[in-house]
């Protein structure tokens, strides 16, 4: 091995190699999946009214846009743990009550 080799570490045998977890761990809300549980098995809609999203408390339509997005991908992560864990069977589909900003939760229909 020369001596820029060592400047920049060592070689080591692939078994060696020490892995790291990727990204955060996930985190749910007990309240928001005990919603979903409530309803969706039963045939009936969740509304999430406290992810309610008002366009008049954005400055921008992307705004508003992302925020959304981001309240549907928060409520599709619990939603996919309940599919994860046998709760639910099915797919999400999320509407949008347009008068009060509210994500209206039920399983997707053929």
């Amino acid at each position: 091995m020369s001596n820029s080799d060592e400047t920049f570490g060592e070689v080591i045998d692939l078994t060696d190699v020490s892995k790291a977890r990727r990204g955060a761990e996930a985190t749910y809300e007990q309240g928001l999946l005990d919603l979903l549980t409530d309803a969706l098995p039963k045939g009936k809609a969740a509304r999430v009214t406290r992810f309610a999203v008002l366009r008049s408390e954005y400055a921008s339509d992307e705004d508003y846009r992302n925020a959304k997005q981001s309240k549907s991908a928060e409520i599709r992560k619990h939603f996919d743990r309940l599919v994860a864990d046998g709760t639910i069977v099915g797919k999400a589909s999320i509407n949008w009550d347009p008068t009060d900003g509210t994500p209206q939760v039920s399983l997707r229909t053929p």
